[in-house]
């Protein structure tokens, strides 16, 4: 799957009588979200490519005092003001581009991240597609500036990005934890423990006729408990749970509990079980459902006058 990044380039200027203070900002956000720094993958996008977009919001001349170029780069440490010896080179933005273009893109592709052919040293990996483990890589952006005043330019200032995080992500989350559970008409509700590393949390059954389980249901693993339908009613089902994390990840499954649909009657049901009827207005024990809904009513209005009257 391919997902849109963006490198955003954000650049202001402060303005005085004989000199430019400038207080610039470089970051890199994902597109899809801009609220958040990381892109978690799996074994399932090791062949994908990432496309990064770049782009400079605001107006200040970055090519007057030096062609400086933007470079781009990935590493499996910490950004530093240059790319180390292990570390992927991008091809560099041109600070023309970057000043009148104001926007563009390139291409990263996943198997070819430092990570994945660097050295031991630098903590590499043989390949994309390890299973059991978890690794964090960035993007790196630097610009070169120099501040223009009068008296012309000023000692060239590097200027670094916040880093974008690509996680490669093949250690699957703990198994969640049932806390609670109750039986449904032709359903189950399961409450359970919230997993910090976990996205999404799938409610499985299995009926005593099954030959597997089957899933019912899937919710966020920031909610608490998750309801799952489908069931015959007065049959006991096995009902597990299982986490999956935003690279797709399957947990174990947790401790399974024995649940039995049970047919809920609801406010009618029990009139009618009770021996109320809807065909003369009276029942059997003398109660219509109109004169016990005229009651309520009555009820509910004499409350709420009491309350207007204090």
């Amino acid at each position: 799957m391919k997902r849109l990044l963006t490198l955003s380039v954000l650049v202001s200027s402060l303005g005085a009588f004989a000199q430019t203070s400038i207080l610039p900002q470089l970051s890199f956000n994902r597109v899809d979200d801009p609220t958040l720094d990381t892109f978690t993958f799996g074994v399932s996008q090791c062949n994908d490519s990432v496309t990064v977009r770049w782009s400079n919001t605001l107006t200040i001349n970055l090519t007057q005092c030096g062609q400086n170029p933007l470079k781009v780069w990935a590493t499996t440490g910490e950004c530093l003001d240059t790319p180390g010896a292990d570390d992927v080179r991008y091809d560099d933005i041109p600070a023309l581009s970057v000043q009148a273009i104001r926007q563009g893109t390139f291409t990263v592709k996943i198997a070819e991240l430092p990570g994945f052919n660097a050295s031991a040293s630098d903590g590499g990996l043989t390949v994309c597609g390890t299973t059991g483990i978890s690794k964090t890589q960035r993007i790196c952006g630097n610009i070169e500036y120099g501040v223009s005043s009068g008296f012309g330019c000023s000692t060239t200032t590097k200027l670094a990005a916040t880093p974008l995080k690509l996680v490669y992500d093949t250690a699957p989350p703990v198994a969640p934890t049932i806390t609670q559970y109750g039986a449904l008409d032709q359903g189950v509700r399961i409450g359970f423990d919230t997993i910090s590393d976990a996205a999404t949390i799938t409610v499985e059954a299995k009926g005593p006729t099954d030959a597997d389980w089957r899933q019912l249901a899937e919710t966020a693993a920031t909610n608490t408990q998750i309801q799952g339908k489908g069931l015959q009613n007065a049959v006991t089902y096995e009902v597990r749970l299982r986490a999956i994390d935003a690279a797709g990840n399957v947990s174990e499954p947790s401790v399974s509990v024995e649940v039995t649909p049970i047919k809920t009657l609801g406010f009618y049901g029990f009139y009618k079980q009770a021996g109320g009827s809807d065909t003369g207005g009276c029942s059997s024990t003398g109660l219509g459902l109109l004169p016990l809904l005229v009651g309520l009513f009555a009820l509910r209005r004499a409350r709420k006058q009491a309350r207007s009257n204090t």
